[in-house]
């Protein structure tokens, strides 16, 4: 699946996916590139049912904390990000925006 990244920085936390309307959390394998996307909310919710943090957690802490090995190469080495799937073009953002917003 092709994705395209949000105009994040190194600070941003979990709670930053509201300004970014239909991203995901993007957990990609940084050695073959196998990529699947989580829902922020959902990723938030599991946090605070383990009591390792919510919407204050940088988005750079999510990687380091996934045990499960890729299903692409069987390594662990993950990297994390707020993304778009390809189905979600600039148009739909903006639909997305607007319903959010109203």
């Amino acid at each position: 699946m092709i994705w395209r990244p949000a105009p994040t920085g190194a600070t941003t936390t979990m709670g930053d996916h509201r300004r970014y309307p239909g991203c995901r959390l993007r957990l990609a394998c940084a050695l073959c590139g196998w990529t699947k996307g989580y829902s922020p909310e959902r990723v938030i919710d599991r946090l605070r049912e383990l009591r390792a943090g919510g919407h204050d957690t940088p988005v750079s802490q999510i990687a380091p904390r996934v045990g499960w090995t890729c299903p692409g190469c069987g390594r662990v080495k993950w990297r994390a990000d707020l993304a778009w799937p390809a189905a979600v073009d600039k148009r739909e953002v903006k639909r997305l925006a607007g319903l959010y917003r109203n």
